[in-house]
């Protein structure tokens, strides 16, 4: 009976420290805004398909051009209809896309611009049902060939965004090998799932396990992670989890020193349960990324952040950008 109670005690006490580890992660204050040197003005933003999809006036492009060079912008990923249930990309307007590259070229010709291309899985539905089945080597192969298109119409590379990938998945990463060679000099860039020290069996696609990172990195030139839709739900928490991701993924997961890592900052606000308002802001994530690289040795493979996304980044959201990320103060 002794032994019992001695037993009983000694859980109880592990448990109240438990909880107080868990409540001190959870709301005791984290992050970093202090100054630092880790923006290269390398960073990146999603674009609307409307750049792409709809006609504008060159003076609307050229704006828009020249907002996001003198905002540290290197890489622009505008959206392209996704790949149908064959691989093939459904007719878009060939002459706005033309104008719009040719736009980027005379107004801004250090921004390289990559298509976003990819979709949704099958068995998947979000707004639509998912029509990749990257189990299909035709499809697969299609793919490709409609990637090369669009390095030939003069792209500086290819964004591929397929979800959700399953860690470990062989065939994902058949598909960015295949674009390896398909998007030749240009730059092949992939959006990532979120890192973890190990893949859950009940949510494989959830988190991406280090030994999965190495093997995406090593086929592709440019990393970027998508580090919101975490459903954590404090802001200490998704400060550390961004650390977490920035840290690791840049300082070891990926391996090949030739690819560059970018941490995706989220500045929408929707809200439930796996992006929460107040929690998942630009300033947060911003705050976990000057953390997560503060006080590392070494160059690692870090390169800039990407803010997703254009159409929901407000002028607040650009004047807290400057201020935390690039260290200027916006009159």
């Amino acid at each position: 009976m002794r032994l019992f109670r001695i037993l009983f005690k000694t859980l109880a006490v592990l448990a109240v420290l438990a909880v107080a580890a868990g409540l001190y992660l959870a709301y005791a204050p984290y992050g970093d805004a202090a100054l630092h040197p880790f923006n290269q003005n390398r960073n990146a933003v999603w674009l609307e398909h409307r750049w792409l999809e709809k006609a504008h006036s060159v003076e609307e492009m050229e704006q828009m051009f020249r907002f996001l060079d003198h905002h540290g912008i290197a890489y622009v990923y505008p959206h392209l209809i996704p790949f149908d249930s064959a691989g093939r990309l459904p007719l878009h307007n060939r002459e706005q896309m033309r104008a719009f590259l040719a736009t980027a070229r005379r107004v801004a010709p250090t921004v390289k611009v990559l298509p976003w291309v990819g979709g949704l899985r099958v068995g998947y539905r979000r707004s639509k049902a998912g029509t990749l089945d990257l189990g299909d080597l035709g499809q697969r192969q299609r793919i490709v060939a409609e990637c090369r298109g669009l390095m030939d119409e003069g792209f500086d590379g290819i964004h591929v965004n397929v979800e959700p990938v399953a860690n470990g998945d062989d065939e994902f990463l058949a598909l960015l090998r295949a674009l390896r060679t398909a998007v030749g000099t240009g730059t092949l860039s992939v959006s990532t799932a979120k890192p973890g020290p190990f893949a859950l069996a009940f949510a494989p696609n959830f988190f991406w396990s280090p030994a999965y990172y190495g093997l995406v990195g090593d086929a592709v030139d440019q990393v970027v992670i998508m580090a919101y839709d975490s459903a954590l739900p404090t802001p200490g928490l998704y400060r550390r989890f961004v650390s977490y991701a920035a840290s690791s993924v840049s300082g070891s997961f990926v391996r090949s020193a030739r690819t560059r890592v970018l941490v995706g900052i989220p500045t929408y606000e929707d809200h439930g349960l796996m992006h929460r308002k107040g929690v998942e802001t630009p300033e947060n994530a911003l705050a976990g990324v000057v953390a997560g690289l503060r006080g590392r040795t070494g160059g690692g493979t870090f390169e800039g952040v990407a803010l997703y996304a254009e159409w929901t980044t407000d002028p607040e959201d650009w004047e807290m950008y400057e201020r935390v990320w690039r260290g200027h103060t916006v009159p």
